[in-house]
């Protein structure tokens, strides 16, 4: 059976940022000691580089009381400030990608009404889920004509947002996923997560494991 040329683009590209995926630590071998947390993987941006990536806006957050202290009350205004602070350490540890955030998004939904929902509405947090190989109808077709009116391919989403006290502060983790918007192919996945004394520094650092400083 032939596969459409897009369809190899997508398996290499998929191929491609997996390279980057650092390898699970092993188990420990001494009886009763806990493994350690695998590291998440990173992103490679080098097959990525000069392209316009729409980041689709977080739909999904969650907080316990105690790490919620430091973040706005109001549900909407947490989902914005997570998004601010998502694309912020996007663009400036991914400088090499256009990276085409949620107010940008919405301009390009409310230019081509009736042709794309908004993208606050879009479901995209259906892709927290663990095992998801492609994307989802309707989310699928949702994407592949945002991709279109952006004039890109890849989009990322940040599925899931996640606050929970800890020893020594805050962490928080992020649920990331690039997909292809053409193919409908999940090309890469991670969920990193950090600890620091407030919410939002906590989220800045998460992202930024994904996009390690090389200098």
């Amino acid at each position: 059976m032939k596969f459409p040329a897009s369809h190899h683009r997508a398996l290499r590209l998929a191929a491609t940022l997996l390279l980057v995926a650092a390898p699970a630590c092993a188990q420990a071998t001494k009886e009763g000691k806990e493994p350690k947390t695998p590291p998440a993987p990173a992103l490679l941006l080098s097959p990525l580089a000069g392209q316009s990536i729409p980041v689709l806006p977080v739909t999904y957050l969650v907080a316990d009381s105690a790490s919620g202290v430091g973040m706005p009350a109001e549900l909407h205004a947490r989902l914005r400030w997570a998004d601010s602070l998502v694309g912020e350490v996007l663009q400036m540890r991914g400088p090499e990608v256009t990276w085409l955030l949620g107010d940008e998004l919405r301009r390009v939904a409310r230019r081509a009404p009736g042709t794309i929902n908004d993208p606050d509405k879009m479901g995209q947090a259906m892709l927290r889920a663990d095992g998801l190989k492609r994307i989802p109808d309707p989310l699928f077709s949702q994407l592949r004509m945002l991709a279109a009116l952006t004039n890109g391919r890849q989009v990322m989403v940040p599925a899931a947002v996640r606050f929970q006290s800890a020893p020594g502060g805050i962490r928080a983790e992020v649920v990331l996923v690039l997909a292809d918007a053409r193919s409908g192919a999940l090309l890469w996945r991670s969920t990193p997560f950090a600890i620091a004394a407030t919410p939002a520094a906590a989220l800045a650092a998460a992202v930024a494991r994904i996009l390690p400083d090389f200098n």
